[in-house]
């Protein structure tokens, strides 16, 4: 059993190299075809996975803000909103004109809206607070 094994592996290696060295023109240039896909779709993936993190991190900056207003303290609760706006801005710099920029602008205007109200000495209303929280949730990829 382990001779026809011996053979079989032998005779696949010959045939590749047979194979190799009568075009080796077509061979190269498949292989560089195909190098260059998998570095694309490697490059792309990597952008993805960067663009959730930071979606991510938005997310729990504005959770933290969240707990930060039901506690009444206002100037951290504005500090990790604008930590949170502050990652969104990176997710879109990561994928200008990828699909969720324009979702992303809207929910980035919400956060400014909720800052000022902030700013301003007032407390946000709780519906506002789920309503943000919501629409970051579908942002996210």
């Amino acid at each position: 059993m382990k001779i026809i094994r011996w053979c079989l592996l032998l005779g696949v290696v010959f045939g590749a190299g047979y194979y190799t060295g009568q075009q080796p023109d077509v061979v190269k240039q498949t292989l560089r075809d195909l190098s260059g896909e998998v570095l694309e779709s490697t490059i792309g993936l990597d952008q993805t996975v960067q663009m959730q993190r930071k979606m991510l991190k938005a997310k729990e900056g504005f959770l933290e803000g969240r707990a930060y207003l039901l506690d009444y303290h206002f100037e951290e609760a504005s500090a990790e909103f604008e930590q949170a706006l502050h990652h969104l801005d990176e997710a879109v710099a990561l994928d200008p004109q990828g699909p969720l920029t324009q979702k992303i602008a809207t929910v980035k205007q919400k956060v400014r809206e909720a800052q000022a109200t902030l700013a301003q000495g007032q407390n946000l209303p709780p519906h506002l607070l789920e309503e943000l929280r919501q629409e970051l949730q579908t942002v996210l990829p």
